[in-house]
């Protein structure tokens, strides 16, 4: 029996990560440890209840206005410590994130292997995005195993020079996630719960579901965005919901851009169905926001894992990025990538909505970044060769 540690410090890792370890529990072959570096406990705590998975280990990391070294110096003494007094045969990192970057850095010093779930994605700029085009890259100099989502990221990994050999496509484990709590909603009251909570949405309207965060658009392209989002919502037939990143400079911007056109959903107030076209609300966890995506009539982001999951829900997506390293969806069909700029914003956006025959091939179109079955893959793979 060989003993993985599976190491996560933000919600997408674990997201990512929490059908690996369920299956990983689940089959004989293998002993699972999994550490958490703390970072984002609050956010990570009811999606870890949702799926009954208790970390055998917390860093403690969780503190107001970290930098990227901080938690850099963080991961790396905690993680160390740990490894420096039990006996682990695999360190198992998901993504780009610093947890997966100085995860594998310490993993490399006690000279375990990395198996490094997500591999090959590339933008090809290593400041967009920022810091995870550096962290993917860097944890590819050090993965033994690179478990490539698609083609396309295993042959980003190919001309780089790494082994082929060493390079296995598994699909994505966050289609694995996607079906998983798919399900799970369907056969639960959570479904009727979220139902009330979101009441407040029009079902005669197109829910456009929008999400913003990335460090790189923050100041004018990110506004820019904002009042394309504005003009969108002045269209009779449309309704947004923006769940609100916590980071200061994005919500700086959405008060500056949105003002009095925006009403938040969660301050206390009576809401009710038709006040206001624009809806804010604190980050929704991911449960909910399966849910929420299964409701939309078309999703706008930034965010990388949106972009992977909408396509199996056939949702249209649109990415508001200069560029994006998971390729395949454009080249699917499934997503666009969306001008930062707010009347070419709003053209793309209307293009979309109002052309049947654009919206409907993209909400048609084949998932590529997996079928649900990445984890058995990834498993069978170390199963033989770890």
């Amino acid at each position: 029996m060989k003993t993985i540690l599976v190491v996560f410090g933000t919600r997408p890792e674990a997201v990512k990560l929490a059908p690996f370890i369920l299956q990983a529990r689940r089959d004989k072959r293998f002993k699972v440890v999994v550490g958490s570096t703390g970072q984002h406990r609050e956010m990570l705590k009811p999606l870890l209840n949702f799926f009954d998975i208790i970390p055998d280990f917390d860093l403690d990391l969780m503190k107001p206005g970290q930098s990227l070294a901080d938690i850099s110096i963080g991961v790396m003494k905690g993680l160390n410590d740990y490894l420096s007094n039990n006996k682990v045969d695999g360190v198992v990192v998901q993504g780009d994130t610093t947890s997966c970057f100085i995860g594998s850095l310490v993993s490399f010093y006690h000279r375990i292997p990395v198996i490094h779930i997500e591999a090959g994605l590339r933008s090809g700029d290593i400041y967009s995005p920022y810091p995870e085009e550096f962290n993917r890259k860097a944890t590819g100099l050090i993965a033994k195993f690179h478990f490539a989502p698609t083609e396309t990221s295993k042959a980003n990994l190919v001309r780089e020079h790494y082994p082929e050999e060493c390079i296995h496509v598994t699909g994505n484990t966050g289609i694995d996630a996607l079906f998983e709590v798919s399900s799970r909603l369907e056969n639960s009251n959570l479904k009727k719960e979220y139902d009330h909570r979101y009441s407040f949405l029009n079902p005669r309207k197109k829910l456009n579901l929008v999400t913003v965060h990335r460090r790189e658009s923050f100041g004018t392209p990110m506004e820019e965005v904002m009042k394309g989002l504005v003009a969108l919502s002045e269209r009779e037939d449309v309704e947004l919901l923006i769940p609100l990143h916590m980071n200061p400079q994005v919500r700086a911007s959405a008060e500056k851009v949105f003002g009095g056109a925006a009403r938040w959903v969660d301050k206390g107030q009576d809401i009710k169905e038709g006040q206001s076209k624009i809806w804010l609300c604190e980050p929704v966890d991911y449960v909910p926001f399966v849910y929420l995506m299964n409701r939309a009539h078309m999703i706008i982001t930034d965010s990388g894992g949106v972009q992977e999951e909408a396509p199996s829900l056939g949702k249209p997506i649109l990415v508001a990025r200069e560029k994006t390293e998971r390729p395949e969806a454009i080249h699917a069909g499934t997503s666009r990538l969306i001008p930062l700029e707010e009347k070419a914003f709003y053209r793309t956006a209307v293009e979309v909505l109002d052309t049947p025959e654009i919206f409907n091939k993209m909400s048609q179109a084949k998932n590529p970044f997996g079928d649900g079955k990445a984890c058995e893959r990834i498993l069978n793979i170390l199963a033989e060769q770890l």
